[in-house]
């Protein structure tokens, strides 16, 4: 019987790798072991310059963090608000320190410290808003104290007055009117708005003419004086020290002295220059309306030394026509309405015009006025 050996199935490739030779195994080996040598000396050095630069990476983000920490903790530490110097004005001490740790404390009202702080961490102070309820600064316009004297009566000190209030009306010049002319109250029954002062000895009634400096808070005075009061006044001024609290408020003094053109009329005006020429300025008023000739006047010695030491002012105040004079008295109105009034005819009203026209001229050269 014959046998026939079965032929042997092939071997199947086993997938994914090629098949190789006992030939080329060594020699693809060798080349291998070069190749992967060459592959990890590479990653090698590669893997070095990840690690140094890792290395580096954290150590910079070590320095930040710590950075970052010293400016939060300066941000902590420094309070913006600390020696914040605040003015304040009308309080015992010129300034205030608000402390960083008592200001929050002190300010029971949220709204009276606030402060702008920026994303970097600076503090703005254009917008910060500090209430501490104190009043507002006001400041005072000057406002002067006309006072028209002249001691004597019958010397023109009304008549003065009443041009003169008239005058600053005309040139828009808002003043204050008082009369202190008790026993001939002219100025009060022709002019709307007269206060009234009255100047005595007697303590009690002292105060009655405190009113003539609390106007002066608000407008320029003019202040009618009635005879025969020269001690009285002047011991009002003095005693009360008014000329210094008058410049501690822009309040000045001016005196206004109207002259009859006689020596004791004179020696009245040198007495006021004694005893209050230092602290106000006067002006000498020569009433050519009792007195057409001065030069006797001012050829006197006491009168030639006390211009040169004072540095007064010498006004001339025009001459009113009798019969008008008598009529504007009569009516008991003002220049400006008996320019208008049917009483005056047309001469008459231009000598109205005329004198006002000239005292008017005489108030403005005076510069004490505007």
């Amino acid at each position: 019987m014959n046998f026939t050996a079965p032929t042997p199935n092939p071997e199947k490739r086993k997938r994914g790798r090629p098949r190789k030779n006992a030939n080329n195994f060594s020699s693809d080996n060798l080349n291998q072991s070069s190749n992967s040598k060459v592959e990890n000396d590479a990653m090698s050095t590669i893997n070095e310059n990840l690690k140094i630069e890792d290395v580096a990476w954290e150590r910079e983000i070590e320095d930040n963090s710590i950075q970052l920490e010293g400016d939060i903790q300066d941000l902590d530490v420094v309070d913006p608000r600390e020696d914040l110097l605040l003015e304040v004005e009308n309080v015992g001490n010129p300034a205030i320190f608000l402390e960083a740790e008592a200001d929050l404390a002190a300010n029971k009202n949220p709204d009276e410290l606030q402060l702008t702080t920026s994303v970097d961490g600076n503090v703005s102070l254009n917008d910060a808003k500090v209430n501490l309820n104190k009043p507002e600064k006001t400041f005072k316009i000057s406002t002067t104290i006309h006072i028209v004297d002249g001691e004597k009566g019958g010397a023109g000190k009304s008549f003065l007055s009443r041009a003169f209030i008239e005058y600053c009306a005309a040139i828009g010049h808002d003043v204050s009117i008082v009369d202190a002319d008790t026993s001939n109250q002219d100025i009060i029954n022709i002019y709307d708005n007269v206060e009234t002062a009255y100047f005595s000895d007697d303590d009690k009634l002292a105060k009655e003419a405190d009113t003539i400096f609390d106007l002066a808070f608000e407008n320029s005075v003019i202040v009618n004086l009635p005879a025969q009061v020269y001690s009285k006044v002047t011991n009002w001024i003095k005693n009360n020290d008014l000329t210094e609290i008058g410049k501690e408020n822009s309040i000045k003094f001016v005196k206004w002295f109207v002259c009859t053109g006689g020596v004791d009329s004179v020696n009245f005006f040198l007495q006021s220059l004694e005893d209050l020429g230092d602290s106000m300025l006067h002006v000498f008023v020569r009433n050519l309306g009792l007195c057409d000739d001065w030069k006797y006047i001012q050829e006197m010695p006491e009168f030639v030394a006390a211009q040169t030491k004072y540095n007064f002012i010498v006004m001339d105040f025009p001459k009113f026509p009798f019969w008008e004079r008598n009529m504007v008295d009569r009516l008991g109105v003002t220049f400006e309405a008996a320019i208008a009034h049917p009483d005056l005819k047309v001469i008459s009203k231009q000598r109205v015009k005329n004198f006002l026209k000239e005292a008017y001229a005489a108030f403005a050269g005076t510069g004490l006025v505007q």
